[in-house]
């Protein structure tokens, strides 16, 4: 069984499929190829013991969580193939988003996205528009938890980096004004969600055409009563502060997310929103 499986199947990257632009395929630009098997099973690799883990900032960071999502997703039947090998969401590109990656070195082994409600709302609208809309008109400030990826080695293996990973992100969504993290999930991996990480359900199980029809479930996080709720939770999230600098926000440039465009409509196969489109003109 996969580690916290969200919308993502934590598969090893395909070795097939087309090249990205070579502007993008840069010596040490793609950092995904794993190099460092633990042939110990069971036991947590020195890689996961040493993992980096921060919000990703720089283009080569970047790069290697899309392409990772976009292997993880295409692997497992949530998306379809495309010529940039990257699986980027109009979302992803807002300034309210941030992307949270685990590095072994240069190596992308694990990411994940906050998105925090801004100017296109929140991806699990498209189907709990509803649900997210109550939220809002009751004060609760919502952030959708999604694109978790990791790189497959065992379910002791990614744990760990997945628990730090999570742990930066729930601060970091505390430290801005977030109130509940949501989640939209495959109904098989709801009860674990429940149990590991405290997520309750705020929506029935409904088809997302974002992820290529597969079924989902909407689960809440409520960080304010996490505390008193879920103090065991609450400490394993909490319990060791991060340091300021790596709770600084650290936005994508303008520059970089115009670029990215063309992925995004690549990716969706979809109307790319009008905000983004400013984003292309020169």
């Amino acid at each position: 069984m996969s580690t916290l499986p969200t919308y993502v199947s934590e598969t090893p990257p395909t070795a097939n499929g087309a090249a990205a632009p070579s502007s993008w395929a840069k010596k040490g630009q793609d950092p995904l190829r794993s190099r460092h098997a633990d042939p110990r099973r069971g036991q947590p690799s020195r890689r996961s013991r040493d993992a980096v883990i921060k919000i990703a900032s720089r283009r080569d960071e970047l790069l290697a969580a899309f392409r990772l999502v976009y292997d993880n997703y295409v692997r497992a039947g949530l998306a379809r193939p495309n010529p940039y090998r990257m699986r980027v969401t109009p979302s992803q590109l807002v300034p309210t988003t941030e992307i949270f990656v685990a590095l072994s070195g240069t190596e992308v082994i694990c990411t994940m996205s906050l998105v925090r409600d801004g100017q296109l709302g929140l991806p699990m609208e498209t189907i709990y528009e509803e649900e997210v809309s109550r939220l809002r008109s009751r004060g609760i400030r919502p952030a959708e938890v999604s694109a978790l990826a990791c790189r497959q080695e065992g379910q002791r293996q990614t744990l760990p980096i997945v628990i730090r990973l999570m742990s930066l992100m729930a601060q970091c969504a505390q430290r801005r004004g977030v109130d509940q993290l949501l989640i939209a999930i495959h109904p098989r991996h709801a009860r674990y969600y429940q149990r590991f990480t405290a997520f309750m359900p705020i929506g029935e199980e409904r088809t997302y055409a974002t992820v290529c029809d597969n079924p989902a479930v909407a689960l809440a996080l409520d960080l304010n009563r996490a505390p008193i709720d879920h103090p065991r939770l609450y400490k394993r999230f909490f319990g060791t502060p991060y340091p300021e600098k790596l709770l600084r926000y650290q936005p994508m440039s303008e520059e970089f997310r115009s670029e990215l465009i063309p992925v995004v409509a690549a990716s969706c196969a979809a109307e790319i929103p009008s905000d983004l489109k400013l984003l292309a003109v020169a």
